[in-house]
């Protein structure tokens, strides 16, 4: 068996990252064969990295100009006829119509699979409604996806299987730290993109507030090109910038965390499901994130983390402030994000539904 993966972007994100862990992990457990299709000018490194688990070809029918071309459609799928392939797996509208296009004029029967990553209302044209009724399975990482996506359409008259699947992380519980660091100073972490709607500016701020307090605050990821300026001017101004070290982006970012305890989220955007939170659900860390997107689906105030309302820096210093001082608060939210990582979002359990998706009539 075969699977095709479009990668929309040129560059890592997290929706790379998704489908990275997804192929390799679906080749490891069932032996199915993974092909990646990526857009021209793509980064080399992700390339390289995608290689490592299959053939990996630039797709060059994929920009604005060919998003609606027959023509492309077409190029699509004589790529996918040559590789035999069985299922083709998009994670960006960008491509639905190459994708639906290629489905039609495939020489053998091809199962269209799409994840929506986003939490934004669905086109409502007819052509769009053409599109859907293609797509074999529509893919909602949240609730909130959903709710939004489908707005705008009648869902039995488009598609015709919606599902929610969270997204989840390949760790296994051997794997997790069996209890928290030292908790002297205590460790706070963002990972994930840098830039302006991730919520640096009042993370900033708020960690001005806690001047008083002994802690340590480490940045993991890749700054945006057009935030680096207000990167650094964040950085150069802050009181506290003696307590703040930037790793850059890091392919094991796991090593980084078990060193940490609190782990910060302090999205200004609606989140539709944030593959940062569930990683610091993983790895025990007590989470302090936005109560906007999705993610008082997965957090609950007080449970197993802290909410706080975006662009807050008040409410965001009160949370760090909170679990800085209270070490036991902060592992037992730790330990509780942890087991509803493994009771709720388990990556085996998530590979277990991907795997009925792709192949409906088989079992595991």
């Amino acid at each position: 068996m075969t699977i095709a993966y479009y990668i929309a972007s040129p560059t890592w994100g997290g929706g790379e990252q998704y489908v990275f862990d997804l192929a390799r992990s679906m080749k490891a457990q069932y032996n199915v064969q993974p092909f990646f299709l990526l857009p021209a000018h793509s980064d080399a490194d992700m390339i390289s990295r995608f290689s490592q688990i299959g053939e990996t070809k630039v797709f060059p029918y994929a920009g604005k100009i060919w998003r609606f071309s027959p023509f492309a459609g077409r190029q699509l799928a004589k790529l996918l006829d040559a590789r035999h392939t069985d299922i083709l797996h998009i994670n960006s509208r960008h491509i639905y119509f190459l994708a639906s296009w290629a489905k039609r004029h495939t020489s053998h029967p091809l199962r269209l699979i799409a994840t929506q990553h986003l939490a934004r209302p669905a086109k409502s044209g007819a052509l769009w409604k053409w599109i859907y009724r293609q797509i074999d399975v529509l893919i909602c990482v949240s609730r909130l996806v959903r709710e939004t996506y489908l707005r705008p359409l009648r869902e039995k008259e488009c598609f015709k299987e919606v599902q929610v699947i969270y997204n989840s992380v390949p760790v296994r519980r051997e794997e997790v730290p069996e209890q928290q660091p030292d908790a002297t100073p205590p460790h706070l972490l963002f990972h994930g993109r840098i830039c302006r709607e991730k919520g640096i500016e009042p993370l900033f701020q708020a960690l001005g507030m806690l001047k008083d307090l002994p802690f340590r605050m480490t940045f993991a990821g890749k700054i945006t090109d057009r935030d680096r300026a207000l990167w650094e001017r964040l950085v150069f101004s802050s009181p506290v910038r003696d307590k703040i070290e930037y790793i850059g982006f890091s392919n094991d970012i796991r090593s980084v965390m078990r060193t940490c305890h609190i782990g910060l989220s302090p999205s200004l955007a609606r989140e539709a499901g944030s593959l940062s939170l569930i990683d610091d659900m993983s790895m025990g860390l007590a989470i302090i994130t936005s109560s906007s997107g999705s993610q008082p689906e997965i957090i609950r105030h007080g449970h197993n983390g802290l909410l706080c309302p975006p662009g807050d820096p008040q409410a965001l210093a009160e949370a760090m402030r909170t679990l800085i001082t209270d070490p036991e608060m902060t592992h037992r939210l730790g330990r509780q994000a942890q087991q509803d990582f493994f009771a709720l979002h388990a990556y085996e359990t998530f590979l277990e539904k991907m795997y009925h998706l792709y192949f409906p009539t088989e079992t595991c």
